[in-house]
C-alpha cells in the first residue's frame, strides 16, 4: 500500500474545509474565480458584467457577460494549484455557461511497505460543468448546473455526477435573495469498494446595493441541511481543575455552532472600472484558529479592474498562520 495515496485522498477534504471531512470532491463547493474568492465565496447575487460569477449561479449570466473567456489561477504553496476557466455563450437563444475546474495537489513520493522508493505520482480533481436558466415564474428565476467530476490519485480514480438547483428573486425595494441546493448527486465509480457522498450544500443568500452609497453587501447561510453538525470536539480545548486534577472538555456553544453557517462580504464600487472586495467566513476562522495565538483566518480581500476588452481580478485569502492563497483571474471579451 502506498502511504502517500492516503494523504492525497484526504487532501480534498481538508483544503476547502468541510467539518469532519464528511464528503469527497469538496472543491465543488466553491468557485476559484478571484472575484468570488475575495468575497469569501458569497458571490451568489452579484449583478456584474463578469460571466465568471455565474459559475455558482448561472442566473447571473446576462447579455453583457456573454462571450467572455475567464481564466483563474491560484496557488496555496507546496505544489497545490487551482485552475479554473469559464465561457458564456448562446445556443438556440438560450444563455449557457461552460466551466472547467482543476485542482492539482502536486507530486508525492511512492514507497512500498518497507519504505523503498517506487518513484513519484500525482493527484488531482477535475470538474466540467454547464449551467443555464430553466424557467421564470411569479418573479422567480430557476436555474441549474450539471457537473461531471473526476478524481485521480495515483492509480485510484473516481467519477461522479452532480447538479446545482437555483431559485433567485430580485426585488425593486428590498434585498435580493437566492436559495441553492449545491452538488446533489452521486459517485458513479468509487476509489474503493464503498461509494462516498458528495458535498451537498443547501444555502440561502441575501444581498443588495446601498441606494445612496457605492457599497454592495451579501450574507450567506450555508450547510443548512447540517444545521447542528458543523462543530467538532477540539481535544486541545480543555480545562484542568487545580485541586482535583480532573480534565474537563470544553464544549462548543450554540452561538459558536450557529455562526459556523454564516459568511458575509462587502464590495466597494467607487467607479465602474474599479471594485474593492472584503469577505469573512466564521467557519474558516473557527476551524483555522489556534488555542495558543490569535489568527486572522477567515478574512478574504481583493480587487477588480474593468477595461473595455478585458478584466483583472485578484484575491488574497488568509487561511491560517501557515500561508495564504493568492488567486488571479483574467477575463477576455471575445
Amino acid at each position: 500500500m502506498i502511504k502517500q495515496v492516503v494523504i492525497a485522498l484526504v487532501l480534498p477534504m481538508t483544503l476547502f474545509a468541510q467539518s469532519g471531512g464528511h464528503s469527497i470532491f469538496s472543491f465543488l463547493d466553491r468557485s476559484m474565480f478571484a472575484g468570488s474568492s475575495s468575497l469569501a465565496n458569497t458571490a451568489y447575487l452579484n449583478p456584474t458584467p463578469v460571466g465568471a460569477y455565474a459559475l455558482q449561479n448561472p442566473l447571473l449570466l446576462t447579455d453583457t457577460s456573454m462571450h467572455q473567456l475567464e481564466i483563474s489561477f491560484g496557488s496555496l504553496g507546496n505544489g497545490v494549484q487551482a485552475l479554473q476557466s469559464t465561457f458564456g455563450f448562446s445556443l438556440y437563444g438560450r444563455a449557457l455557461l461552460f466551466g472547467l475546474q482543476n485542482l492539482s495537489y502536486g507530486e508525492f513520493n511512492a514507497t512500498d511497505n518497507w519504505g523503498n522508493s517506487l518513484g513519484t505520482f500525482s493527484a488531482g480533481d477535475m470538474s466540467l460543468s454547464i449551467g443555464t436558466q430553466l424557467l421564470e415564474a411569479y418573479g422567480w428565476k430557476m436555474g441549474s448546473n450539471i457537473k461531471l467530476v473526476s478524481g485521480t490519485y495515483e492509480s485510484y480514480q473516481s467519477w461522479a455526477m452532480a447538479t446545482d438547483l437555483i431559485a433567485m428573486r430580485r426585488f425593486r425595494d428590498a434585498p435580493d435573495i437566492t436559495i441553492i441546493l449545491k452538488n446533489a448527486g452521486l459517485q458513479l465509480t468509487a476509489f474503493s469498494s464503498q461509494r462516498e457522498s458528495l458535498p451537498t450544500n443547501l444555502l440561502f443568500a441575501i444581498g443588495d446595493k446601498l441606494k445612496y452609497a457605492p457599497f454592495r453587501w451579501t450574507f450567506v447561510l450555508d450547510e443548512l441541511q447540517r444545521f447542528n453538525q458543523l462543530g467538532y470536539v477540539d481535544f486541545n480545548s480543555s480545562s484542568i481543575d487545580p485541586i482535583t486534577g480532573n480534565v474537563t472538555q470544553t464544549s462548543q456553544s450554540i452561538m459558536n455552532r450557529s455562526l459556523r453557517h454564516l459568511s458575509g462580504s462587502i464590495e466597494f464600487l467607487p467607479t465602474q472600472r474599479t471594485h474593492f472586495m472584503l469577505g469573512y467566513s466564521f467557519r474558516r476562522q473557527y476551524e483555522m484558529a489556534l488555542s495558543t495565538r490569535r489568527t486572522s483566518g477567515g478574512f478574504t480581500l481583493g480587487t477588480g479592474l474593468y477595461f473595455d476588452k478585458f478584466t483583472l481580478h485578484y484575491a488574497n485569502e488568509l487561511r491560517n498562520i501557515a500561508g495564504r492563497m493568492n488567486t488571479i483571474s483574467l477575463g477576455i471579451n471575445i
